[in-house]
Order: structure tokens, then C-alpha cells, then sequence
């Protein structure tokens, strides 16, 4: 596995979730600002020498980056709690206790894509 693939690829999905924010495309949005942040550090587990498998928890990959003597700042451990549930409530009905699509406005994909962004980021300058 290539971590800089797995780089290039979050910050696609990056991209991605800014062109959906923009077409207010909002859970699709959300969806992406996950997906951004989840592969960015994927790509930096990988740098580390550990495989991090199919795992969608961002909580579970940032415990392996800290286990591997990364420091991590509460800001980024914060994001990465409010991103988290994204993977999940952004796509189905029965995860978001109604249609996705409809619990989701410019405001918190707005919020979710800024996360995302600082995430990925962060993860850049650590795989330096």
C-alpha cells in the first residue's frame, strides 16, 4: 500500500465535499468531509509502517497513529468525534431517524468540510 495514494485520494474526496457544499448537496457533503478525513489518516497509519484495514472509525485509526507515538491535539481528537458518525447517518434513512438529505443544511456541512479540512491538513504536515 501506497500512503501517497491514499493521500491524493483525501484530498479528492476533500475537493469533492467543497464542490457538493457548494451545489448544497449537503449530506453528500458530509459524507465526502468524512470520507476526506478517514483516508488521510489511513494514508498516514500506512506511513507509519501499520496496516490500517478496512476500519471506517476515524477514533480507531487516530489511536493507532498515537500508538506509534504521533501526538494528536484535542482539536483534531474533536473533529474527529463530530466527523465520525458521518460514514453512517449521511446515507441511510433507518441510521438518521429520517431521509439523510433532510437533516442536513449549509450550516453543518459547512462546519463538517472545515473539520474535515484541519484534519487533513494536520495529517499533511505529519507525513513529512
Amino acid at each position: 500500500m501506497d500512503y501517497k495514494e491514499w493521500s491524493k485520494q483525501a484530498l479528492e474526496d476533500l475537493d469533492t465535499a467543497k464542490v457538493l457544499l457548494e451545489n448544497a448537496k449537503y449530506y453528500a457533503s458530509a459524507f465526502y468531509s468524512q470520507q476526506a478525513v478517514e483516508k488521510s489518516l489511513k494514508s498516514l497509519t500506512i506511513r507509519l509502517g501499520k496496516d490500517p484495514g478496512k476500519t471506517p472509525s476515524l477514533m480507531e485509526l487516530i489511536e493507532m497513529i498515537e500508538k506509534e507515538g504521533v501526538t494528536v491535539p484535542t482539536n483534531i481528537k474533536e473533529d474527529l468525534m463530530v466527523l465520525s458518525p458521518h460514514f453512517i447517518i449521511s446515507r441511510y434513512p433507518d441510521a438518521a431517524n429520517g431521509v439523510p438529505f433532510k437533516q442536513y443544511n449549509k450550516s453543518i456541512s459547512e462546519d463538517l468540510y472545515n473539520k474535515a479540512k484541519e484534519v487533513v491538513e494536520w495529517v499533511k504536515e505529519n507525513l513529512q
